[in-house]
């Protein structure tokens, strides 16, 4: 399957990238490039024979065992409460963080 210019744009829009030059130049091209390698090496991997496999949910063997349950002392803070206490800026039980949108 070939990646065209204009299946390069399209991408280019779904994950919100600028393209200099309106999607033309350098950029584009490195994006139809990578684009087209991800696609073909997508079409090697639809060649592989997986008959018979089952699917895997976890790359866990054996699942991994329940961490004991250690009773607090009355008073003591958890683990949330000792993060918390060290970050910079808080709101009520959450970490307060810039804005980035």
């Amino acid at each position: 399957m070939g990646v065209d210019a204009a299946a390069a744009a399209a991408l280019a829009r779904l994950v919100r990238l600028e393209l200099g030059g309106g999607g033309a130049g350098d950029e584009a091209l490195k994006l139809i490039e990578d684009f087209g390698k991800i696609v073909g090496y997508m079409d090697i991997l639809e060649q592989a024979d997986v008959a018979g496999v089952e699917p895997l949910y976890s790359p866990m063997i054996e699942p991994l065992p329940p961490r004991a349950d250690e009773p607090r002392e009355p008073g003591e803070p958890s683990a949330a409460e000792s993060l918390l206490a060290e970050a910079p800026e808080r709101v009520g039980r959450f970490f307060a963080v810039p804005k980035i949108l």
